[in-house]
Parts: structure tokens; C-alpha cells; sequence
């Protein structure tokens, strides 16, 4: 439990994955950026600007980012109080544009920043809320903005005040939709891999709990024994006509009760058991995946092996990685074949080698060329596939040093071959 809430939380969304600290940071680096030009257009330059009023608004981005710091939200609050401090940050910059000239300003572009971090770690709708914000706010500068001294000895043409604020408005709904896109893939990426650790660490606690019921199930079944033989020689000695007699009897039932259930502990756990269970022949782990975990339906697998004998089969452990891996591979081809998925299995040198193929399709060229990349499949967006699955498989191969491989059958369908070292099994 405590793993599934660990991950729950993890994947609990990115309002919970939201750094504070980095949009504070982005937000006093941004106050001493805004800080030293407005000094330095001021001091150096020696252009006549507003500097009191401008000074004001930057402090006041100064008193938000104490705000937010001392307020310090709850993992369902910060969604509601970034979106808010970016909405800021947008007036702000707005309100510094309109005392320095407007759209006009060379620093104008700076309005867009606000929109890129909310299209990174917020959600859709205030992004778009503070896409509108900022071309409310652009179109009011457009119009009204306090001009500066330089401006009055040129001349610029309306139509490139419109370019301006179309390329402002523009650029903030390309750059917030396609960040938003970027980071949404990443989140959908990092949920799948999480589902798949998820799964493993799940079967590895099932394992251990397994290991030790039955170690507690050996080591109370000694006492058991000598709480038996004592219960038998006190309901022996004891008449039925003794006040305690229905005692003894109800100790004797509720001992044979405590009996059934550590042997069926023992029977049912001890078969899970990793330090109990010995290794397997790998052909019949292969079979358990296919039987148990995806079914037969209407699909026939065939599987057969390079073994002389079934002395000559290697054996393996339950390893988690490798298991979930074999399935993700093996619901891929089941997925595509007609009718069949054939498994072969042999062995070479100190590696073990699985070769998958079906009778589809095959792999196309496009799909082919990054076979194992997330989201990479000709699926993608129906029926929940996103293109997932064989890109976990690959990273669990190679986090326990094996490989995988993708191509097409010579006579037609999808071939996967996987190899794993004996000594990572």
C-alpha cells in the first residue's frame, strides 16, 4: 500500500509535480532584469522615463513572490495560485510597457515568458485564460501607452504597430499551444512508465509477502505442534462432566482452525515464494505468460524451443522487469496476428533469446525506422493506444542489461527478438 500510494501521488497529476520554487525563481531573476534595464535606460542612456511609477510596479512583483512564499499552498492550491501569479506577472509586464513606451519597446516580447511557464506546468484552461489575458492586455497597448522621448523623433507606420500586436498575439497562442503539447507528451510519458514501475514493484511486494508468510507459516508450525499435543492430553485427562471441559474442546477446535490455515498459507503462498520457489524451465514461464496473463481467445500461440531434451532447457527466476516486458511484446503480436503468434526459444552462449512473430501486418517502414520510441505506432490515439508499450518493454529489457530488436518476418508479420543474460534470470 504505501508503494501504490507513493506512485498514486506521483501521478497524481502535474498540479502536485509543480515546483513553487522554480516559477519564484523565473520571477526574481525576472525583478532584477527589469530592475537593471530600467536603471540602465535611465542612468546610461539618460532616456526620460517615469522612473518612480516603474519602480512601484516592479516592487509589487517583489511583494507576490513574499506572498507566495509565505503562503506556501497545498499541492491543490497551487494550481489556483500560479495561475494567478502569472496572470500577475502578464499585468505587470503590461503595466512596465505601458509606462516605457508600449509596443514599441524592444522588451515588448517579454509578455510572451508568462504564457510558455503556464503551458509547461499548468493546466490547458489557464493556459488559455492567460493566452486571452495577454491579448487584452496587448491590444490596450496598442492604444494607450505613455511614449517615450525617442519615439516622437520618429515616425513609425500603423501597419507595423499592427505587425506588432498580430506577431504578440500570434506568437503567444503558437509558443503556449505547442509548449502545452511538448509538456503534455512528457506528463503522458512519465504516467506510463510510472503505471509499469508501478507494476513491477507491486509484483516484487507480492513476492516478498509470499516469502514471508510462508517463512511465519514454517516457523509457528512447531509451536502449533506442541499446542496440540498439550490440548489432546488435557481433553484426554479431563472427564465431560468438568466445569472446564467445553473449553478444552473449544481450544482443540480453534487449534485444528489455526492448523488449516497456515498449511493453506503455506500451500498458497509458498508456490509465490522467491526464497521457496526454485527456478523454472524457461518454456514454461513462457507458457504462463501467455495462459494466465493474456488468454487464448482466438489467437493460437505456438511455441517451441531449440532444447534437445527438457533437461537441456535453462531455468529462470520470475524476474519482474523481464516478465512485464515478455508480456507487453507478446500483447503487441497478439494484437496484430490474424490467427497465430509463433515463440521460439533457444539459447545461446550465456544469453537467452526469444523470437516473436505473428501473422499480420508487419511493421511499415515509417513505424520500423523508430520501432521502440514512445509514441511511436500506427495506432496511436484509438483505443487508448498511444504507442507505449513497446518502449517499455525496451527500457525493462535494458534496465536488467538485454536488448530487443524489430523487423518484419521473411514471409510477412511482425518479428521481435529479445535476448536477456542467463545472470540476469
Amino acid at each position: 500500500m504505501m508503494i501504490r500510494q507513493y506512485y498514486k501521488d506521483a501521478d497524481a497529476g502535474f498540479d502536485s509535480a509543480i515546483d513553487v520554487g522554480v516559477i519564484l525563481t523565473i520571477r526574481w531573476v525576472a525583478i532584477i532584469g527589469q530592475g537593471a534595464a530600467l536603471l540602465f535606460t535611465h542612468l546610461l542612456l539618460q532616456l526620460d522615463l517615469p522612473l518612480l511609477p516603474a519602480l512601484f510596479v516592479i516592487s509589487l512583483s517583489i511583494v507576490v513572490n513574499l506572498w507566495q512564499i509565505m503562503k506556501s499552498p497545498q499541492s491543490r492550491q497551487r494550481q489556483r495560485h500560479n495561475s494567478f501569479a502569472l496572470g500577475f506577472d502578464v499585468v505587470q509586464l503590461a503595466a512596465l510597457l505601458y509606462l516605457t513606451g508600449g509596443l514599441l519597446n524592444p522588451f515588448s516580447v517579454m509578455i510572451l515568458a508568462p504564457v510558455v511557464v503556464s503551458a509547461a506546468v499548468l493546466r490547458r484552461k489557464s493556459t488559455l485564460m492567460l493566452i486571452g489575458l495577454v491579448a487584452a492586455s496587448v491590444s490596450f497597448l496598442a492604444f494607450f501607452n505613455h511614449p517615450l522621448a525617442w519615439q516622437a523623433t520618429i515616425e513609425f507606420p500603423p501597419y507595423y504597430l499592427v505587425g506588432v500586436w498580430m506577431a504578440l498575439i500570434l506568437s503567444s497562442c503558437f509558443l503556449g499551444g505547442y509548449t502545452w503539447w511538448v509538456a503534455s507528451n512528457a506528463r503522458r510519458l512519465s504516467t506510463a512508465l510510472t503505471e509499469a514501475r508501478l507494476a513491477i514493484a507491486e509484483e516484487q511486494q507480492v513476492r516478498a509477502l509470499g516469502s514471508l508468510a510462508t517463512a511465519a507459516a514454517h516457523k509457528l508450525g512447531s509451536p502449533l505442534n506442541t499446542i496440540t499435543v498439550i490440548g489432546h492430553e488435557l481433553a484426554r485427562d479431563i472427564s465431560p462432566d468438568d466445569p472446564i471441559y467445553e473449553d478444552i474442546q473449544l481450544l482443540r477446535a480453534e487449534i485444528e482452525r489455526c492448523r488449516v490455515i497456515l498449511s493453506e498459507l503455506d500451500v498458497v503462498q509458498g508456490r509465490r515464494a522467491i526464497a521457496e520457489e526454485p527456478p523454472v524451465p524457461v518454456t514454461l514461464l513462457v507458457d504462463e505468460v501467455i495462459y494466465q496473463r493474456l488468454g487464448n481467445d482466438d489467437i493460437n500461440f505456438v511455441v517451441t524451443n531449440s532444447g534437445k531434451d527438457d533437461l537441456d532447457i535453462p531455468l529462470v527466476k520470475y524476474r519482474p522487469e523481464w516478465l512485464h516486458a515478455l508480456e507487453n511484446l507478446l500483447q503487441n503480436a497478439k494484437q496484430f496476428a490474424v490467427r497465430e503468434v509463433n515463440i521460439h526459444i533457444d539459447w545461446v552462449g550465456n544469453d537467452i533469446r526469444v523470437e516473436i512473430w505473428d501473422d499480420g501486418p508487419g511493421f511499415s517502414a515509417s513505424i520500423l525506422a523508430q520501432a521502440g520510441q514512445p509514441w511511436n505506432s500506427s495506432r496511436s490515439g484509438t483505443g487508448g493506444h498511444r504507442g507505449l508499450g513497446l518502449f517499455i518493454a525496451r527500457s525493462l529489457l535494458e534496465s536488467i542489461g538485454g536488448s530487443v530488436q524489430f523487423g518484419n518476418a521473411a514471409g510477412g508479420g511482425g518479428l521481435v527478438e529479445l535476448r536477456v543474460p542467463r545472470s540476469a534470470l
